[in-house]
């Protein structure tokens, strides 16, 4: 499901013309402030599994409550600015290959079961997973594609 979902995406920005990348996407993002929240979601999912399942994390990151997503959300936007939109991809791109590298390293067991990563709570870590990528990529694509209409309408 993660890669069908990334190919998707990828197929979707890979029309992109360079200067689109600057369209509105969602809320006050554009398509590369979306790619920078992505890839930062797509990274972290990983670095906590990669922490071990006894690791005490600080989720979703140091000073953020699950309630504080958007401000964190803002706070990836802002720190990845400077950044360009073909980095963001490559960032993107290099995350998902790891988020296959880890599902192909854990057993069944690690991926379905609950309580295996105890900072996982309630989920198994398959579902950690599948919310900070496959889904992700696949709600990204449709405010690309949005976005993309929308740029073409008002040109």
């Amino acid at each position: 499901m993660v890669s069908t979902s990334y190919t998707k995406l990828e197929k979707e920005l890979k029309t992109l013309e360079a200067d689109q990348a600057a369209l509105p996407c969602v809320d006050a993002w554009t398509i590369k402030d979306l790619l920078a929240v992505r890839a930062w979601w797509t990274e972290r999912v990983v670095d906590w599994i990669e922490a071990g399942p006894t690791a005490s994390l600080e989720l979703p990151a140091a000073g953020y409550r699950w309630s504080e997503t958007p401000r964190l959300n803002a706070a990836i936007v802002k720190e990845h600015a400077a950044e360009s939109y073909e980095s963001l991809r490559e960032r993107l791109t290099r995350g998902v290959e790891r988020v296959l590298a880890t599902i192909d390293a854990l057993d069944d067991r690690a991926l379905l079961e609950i309580g295996v990563f105890g900072w996982a709570g309630k989920w198994p870590i398959a579902r950690w997973i599948s919310i900070n990528t496959a889904r992700q990529y696949t709600t990204a694509r449709t405010y690309v594609r949005r976005a993309v209409r929308c740029g073409k309408l008002g040109r």
